[in-house]
C-alpha cells in the first residue's frame, strides 16, 4: 500500500475519523498541491463524484478537527489548505500568512523568518489573520 495514503489515513485515525474514500480524496489533494492552496472549485471538481452536501459536511469536518484551514476568501472563491502539526480538534495554530498574487491568483502559506507581535493595550488578542496579495515570485520573473 502507498505509505502516503497510509500517512493521510494515520492523519484521519489520529483526529477519530474515518478515512473514507471522500476524505482520503480530499485530503490527497490538498497535499499535491502543497504549498499552495486549492479553491473550492477545484475541490468540487476533484470530487465531482460526490454530492455537495457530502463534501460541505466534510470540509467542515477537516476544519473542526484541525486538519485543514481556510487560507483566502475573497467574493469569487474560497481557498483551503494543510494545517500543520500545531493544528488540533481544540484550536488552529498558524505562525505563516497567506500570499495571494494579483497575476496567477495562486494563494500560498508563507511562513515567516521572526515573529510577529501585536501589542494592542487593553485589548485581549486571540486571533491574527494576515493576508497580502502581490505578485509572486514566479509571476515576477516572467514579467
Amino acid at each position: 500500500m502507498d505509505t502516503t495514503i497510509d500517512s493521510l489515513k494515520k492523519l484521519l485515525q489520529e483526529r477519530d475519523l474515518r478515512a473514507t474514500p471522500i476524505r482520503l480524496e480530499f485530503l490527497e489533494l490538498l497535499r499535491l498541491n502543497t504549498p499552495s492552496a486549492v479553491t473550492l472549485s477545484v475541490i468540487q471538481e476533484a470530487c465531482h463524484n460526490t454530492d455537495r452536501v457530502t463534501l460541505y459536511r466534510t470540509i467542515q469536518t477537516f476544519l473542526d478537527k484541525g486538519i485543514i484551514h481556510k487560507a483566502h476568501q475573497s467574493k469569487e472563491e474560497v481557498y483551503y489548505a494543510l494545517c500543520n502539526s500545531n493544528c488540533s480538534t481544540k484550536a488552529h495554530f498558524h505562525d505563516h500568512l497567506h500570499f495571494k498574487c494579483s497575476s496567477c491568483s495562486q494563494v500560498t502559506c508563507q511562513h515567516l523568518n521572526k515573529e510577529i507581535k501585536f501589542l494592542l493595550p487593553s485589548f485581549q488578542i486571540n486571533k491574527v489573520e494576515i493576508h497580502i496579495e502581490g505578485v509572486c515570485n514566479r509571476c515576477n520573473t516572467t514579467t
